[in-house]
């Protein structure tokens, strides 16, 4: 479990440059007491991680993978492994990108599922936008999109709309066209914009996880969400995922059950 202590620095990783690092430093200033952090960006989707990773056999070093990327060697100067306290990875699962492969996400998942390791890896189903692809909580309890559109989706030659799900606008756009127009500008988040999105994610990622849509009563690790997504949404005729925002599970694992309730109270 993530610490609140002040014992060395916390890495925060993400696969983007823009948009998880606007949610994370509205989290921060309104609702995470997150301490010293250092935020850098991958700059590539996780599937390309993956076989950077098997390609140089780094897995116990991700530091030293990010310092080798140009966009990062000033971010990381005199930051060895041992710098970090705890290393937090967000990717999205992003299933129509090209290397897509599920038994990745599963290996990455294996990999990098300790912190005070390799790195706790955070997966966002089905892209980061996830966060903000809400209404309000009846609706977004059923929330699903499609997630293997195109080559990726194992029922392609069978399918016949598929000409119709090709032309189906990107997620992005979707995310904007129907979400809370509240939403769309991160900088405008308060405190009860978070409270009310951390509540919802993990409400519905513990429906996902127990089939009951109300606050958890346990951790759920990020392989048991993958798994689910899996059984229930993923290997299905017409691929799809239950949208689920990685931050607010990753806000639940650093508060805990008991304080991360205190908190949305407040």
């Amino acid at each position: 479990m993530p610490s609140t202590s002040d014992k060395g620095l916390t890495l925060f990783v993400f696969e983007g440059a823009k948009t998880e690092d606007n949610f994370v430093r509205s989290l921060k200033q309104h609702f995470l007491d997150a301490g010293h952090t250092i935020e850098c960006v991958y700059g590539a989707e996780i599937y390309q991680l993956y076989e950077s990773i098997k390609e140089d056999e780094l897995v116990h070093d991700i530091v030293t993978l990010l310092q080798d990327r140009v966009d990062n060697k000033q971010v990381l100067e005199n930051h060895p492994r041992d710098s970090f306290a705890e290393v937090y990875l967000f990717f999205d699962y992003d299933a129509h990108a090209t290397k897509a492969d599920d038994d990745k996400i599963r290996e990455m998942l294996s990999v990098f599922d300790n912190e005070t390791e390799n790195g706790k890896l955070y997966i966002s189903y089905p892209m980061v936008e996830a966060l903000r692809h809400y209404t309000d909580r009846k609706s977004f309890r059923q929330l699903t999109v499609k997630c293997k559109r195109g080559k990726n989706c194992p029922s392609q030659n069978a399918c016949t709309e598929k000409e119709t799900c090709l032309k189906e606008p990107h997620y992005k756009q979707i995310v904007t066209e129907t979400s809370a127009p509240q939403l769309s500008n991160i900088n405008k988040y308060t405190p009860s914009t978070w409270k009310e999105l951390i509540t919802a994610h993990l409400y519905k990622m513990n429906d996902l996880v127990h089939d009951v849509f109300d606050f958890p009563q346990d951790l759920c690790s990020q392989q048991d969400i993958f798994s689910k997504q899996k059984e229930k949404h993923i290997d299905h005729r017409c691929p799809q995922v239950a949208v689920l925002s990685a931050f607010p599970i990753y806000v639940l694992d650093y508060y805990g059950l008991k304080k991360l309730q205190d908190k949305l109270n407040e």
